[in-house]
């Protein structure tokens, strides 16, 4: 009987570890996939935005730069997939994903002021006539471009989310 309730009580860890890796591989599989989906759109908004000359429109200087982050999820999705289906991960295997993290943290270093600054939003965009309107930018969050500082409410974060809706 003892022995019978220690691996009753194995297979719970067991199956407890399955379900919470089954759970890292779908959000981790799910993220993967929609991150450069993501990415992608809003990168379009800004052009959109740009091409209909809208008034106001929001726009993420990180967002078309996590697309660089999908090969280090994307691996660490097949190890947590390897790691649910009780497969030996090899230490070359590791090796790599860390390298590729490492990797695609010095690209993000790089290319996330590169593209803020030199090649897509700021020039591109104030080429077009817009400006930052800071009163409605928050801490971290989107840059809000007018095409008059006119449009431009002080203290208008209080209202920054009705005016992009």
């Amino acid at each position: 009987m003892m022995i019978k309730g220690s691996l009753i009580k194995h297979e719970r860890i067991t199956l407890s570890k399955n379900i919470k890796g089954i759970f890292l591989f779908t959000f981790f599989f799910v993220l993967t996939i929609t991150l450069p989906m993501i990415s992608y759109s809003e990168v379009t908004l800004v052009f959109e935005a740009l091409n209909q000359h809208q008034l106001i429109f929001e726009e993420k200087s990180f967002s078309a730069c996590l697309i660089l982050g999908t090969p280090a999820f994307a691996m660490l999705t097949r190890l947590i997939f390897l790691k649910v289906r009780n497969i030996e991960i090899k230490p070359e295997l590791l090796i790599k994903w860390y390298k590729l993290c490492g990797v695609t943290l010095i690209l993000l270093l790089i290319s996330v002021p590169t593209y803020t600054y030199f090649i897509e939003s700021k020039s591109k965009i104030k080429s077009k006539g817009y400006t930052v309107c800071n009163s409605y930018c928050t801490s971290r969050g989107a840059d809000i471009w007018v095409t008059s500082q006119h449009y431009c409410i002080e203290k208008g974060y209080r209202v920054s989310s009705e005016i992009i809706d």
